[in-house]
């Protein structure tokens, strides 16, 4: 008895486990990315529109400055925008901008610059990709070199690693860069915040 238990075993163990085990890959997180609809911004307190999807919700951070943050409270992702009036301080300007995203040398893989031109709109700037384990993975300015100056920059409110939210930066950075080419100077301020569905 005791040997045919034995060869039963024996038989289970040579038949029953002919197929190699694998540990299953690490997953990342499922993002669902929400559909692009145009909407068109107009802040209170600024003196420029732009077009950007509707899925953002704008809301400023003083009522006396332009300073806005354009959330995607979906995905804990806020681009904070600043505007500032140029009075014979464009270089400064551009340093404090390009401070802000050198700030970043330490952690980053790579800071890649692209420069931005629109004629119509005469507004240029330029848009930085920071790679790597960074707080902030895009930043950029647009001005008109006279008297308009724009400062932006994506922020996450989560602490995940970057790999995972990849989909989404990639997602944003197309809405940075429409910000950039739709962004017009408006002679006059609006008397509300405006956001229309074109």
């Amino acid at each position: 008895m005791k040997n045919f238990t034995l060869i039963l075993l024996t038989l289970f163990f040579l038949l029953g486990c002919n197929q190699r085990y694998s540990p299953k890959p690490k997953g990342y997180l499922r993002i669902n990315l929400d559909k692009k609809v145009d909407s068109l911004f107009k802040p209170i307190t600024c003196n420029f529109s732009f077009i950007a999807p509707n899925y953002f919700n704008l809301s400023q951070n003083s009522k006396k400055n332009c300073w806005l943050d354009l959330e995607f409270l979906k995905h804990k992702a806020t681009i904070h925008l600043t505007y500032k009036e140029i009075n014979n301080n464009l270089n400064d300007l551009y340093e404090e901008a390009r401070n802000m995203v050198y700030k970043h040398t330490l952690k980053a893989d790579a800071i890649n610059e692209k420069t931005y031109f629109n004629k119509i709109n005469k507004t240029y700037g330029t848009l930085y990709d920071i790679h790597g384990q960074t707080a902030s993975a895009i930043q950029f300015y647009i001005t008109d070199s006279i008297q308009h100056f724009v400062r932006g920059a994506l922020y996450f409110e989560v602490n995940t690693n970057r790999d995972s939210l990849n989909p989404i930066i990639h997602h944003l950075r197309e809405d940075v860069i429409r910000i950039m080419e739709t962004l017009n100077w408006e002679e006059q301020k609006s008397e509300v915040i405006k956001k229309t569905d074109k």
